[in-house]
């Protein structure tokens, strides 16, 4: 007996997600992964350099058609095309940069607008191209949210400059992504809070949630006993809400818990750029880890899990890491937003700095109460965002959004 075809889905993805060095890579290659157990996918990958035959060979494996669009926003040209979208349409930023880069394919553009299937994005910013249109078969991914980030980036980056631009691009974001959002066939955002934002900006929309997931059967804890100093772990990339978290996490939490246990260190796992380590040199406690492909091995070298964070838009999947690997986490509420876990269970949640720093040195002290919290937090991930859980509801927002079902 042959076996059916498997229903087509166009899968466009901002930037690559192999290798995932960022939470929004490793969303997209989650979701990627899951949608190529059962549809025939298509991927279109934007991003600024040629894929590497490593990156091209992975990718291949997971769809079965792989293009690549340049995405045109380094040259002075490419900014002047995105302001003409931006001044002539009020576009946002990335929105205004993607219309600049399909200018330049005209083939891809028309790939898009034609498929026949589900079109499924990476990101917010390829809803851009509904906007005019309804378009009942696609399914958009936040990834974050896609308005209120904006609002925090405002509020976050020290530069006075970016941050202007990220207040115009806010107010820009107001007006584009509701008309957006009431297009789409499907919304899906990281959390419930994250829909009910999107609901508060398109009523009629409809929103779903899936979380930010993680295969539990690959981040799987391989704690041993070792010797040296305590470890306290935080990972990121350079991006301004990461810096932020680790400025006062160096500034103000790191000192207290240095003053009741002189030996700890603290380590900074992910890619942090040149630049952004030379702003926390000289600090004897800390180091970081640079760019690296898996960082499973540094969470199991590390003792406990801090996640200092202030902002209130999407989730961390970082969180979604560290739940996986067992790791006991010391977080803001803010941090483990979007996650079920249990304050007191599965999770600490310092709401200042001197009990951020309490909380941390407790379990640095108590290998007991570290492996308690690691495994709750292990079991949580297991029953609400491990893959195997997420991917029937993800298949059933496909499945609903197929033209003629």
């Amino acid at each position: 007996m042959r076996t059916p075809p498997r229903p087509p889905l166009l899968f466009l993805s901002w930037e690559s997600p192999w290798p995932a060095h960022s939470g929004a890579a490793l969303r997209t290659l989650g979701l990627l992964s899951e949608l190529g157990k059962r549809y025939s996918v298509d991927l279109v990958v934007l991003t600024r350099r040629e894929l590497p035959d490593e990156t091209l060979a992975h990718l291949s494996d997971l769809a079965q058609n792989v293009t690549r669009l340049r995405l045109r926003d380094v040259s002075t040209s490419d900014k002047l095309r995105a302001l003409r979208w931006i001044v002539g349409r009020r576009y946002p930023y990335h929105s205004a940069i993607l219309e600049g880069s399909l200018t330049e394919a005209p083939d891809v553009r028309r790939k898009i607008k034609g498929f026949p299937g589900v079109v499924f994005t990476s990101i917010g910013h390829w809803g851009t191209l509904i906007r005019d249109r309804p378009s009942s078969n696609w399914v958009l991914n936040q990834c974050d949210a896609d308005v209120e980030f904006w609002k925090v980036y405002a509020s976050q980056n020290p530069n006075p400059l970016a941050r202007w631009a990220a207040r115009l691009n806010y107010l820009l974001a107001r007006i584009h992504y509701p008309r957006v959002y009431a297009h789409a066939g499907r919304v899906i955002s990281v959390c419930e809070e994250d829909r009910r934002g999107t609901l508060s900006l398109a009523p009629r929309a409809r929103v779903e949630v899936i979380e930010n997931g993680i295969d539990c059967s690959t981040y799987v804890p391989h704690r041993s006993p070792r010797t040296g100093p305590s470890r306290l772990l935080f990972t990121g990339t350079s991006t301004a809400r990461n810096m932020t978290a680790l400025r006062r996490l160096v500034k103000n939490v790191l000192p207290l818990i240095l003053s009741e246990m002189p030996e700890a260190e603290l380590l900074v796992g992910g890619d942090f750029s040149a630049e952004a380590q030379g702003r926390f040199a000289g600090i004897p406690a800390l180091r970081f880890t640079g760019r690296i492909d898996d960082m499973r091995p540094v969470f199991d070298l590390s003792d406990v899990f801090l996640a200092p964070f202030e902002e209130t838009h999407g989730s961390k999947l970082k969180i979604a890491e560290a739940m996986a690997m067992g790791m006991a986490i010391v977080s803001s509420p803010a941090g483990i937003r979007g996650f079920s876990l249990v304050d007191g269970d599965s999770v600490l949640v310092a709401h200042d700095d001197r009990q951020f720093a309490s909380l941390a040195v407790g379990l640095l002290r108590s290998a007991a109460e570290r492996e308690r919290i690691g495994a709750a937090a292990r079991d949580v991930a297991l029953r609400t965002i491990d893959w195997a859980v997420l991917r029937e509801k993800l298949f059933r927002i496909i499945d609903a959004t197929r033209p003629g079902m």
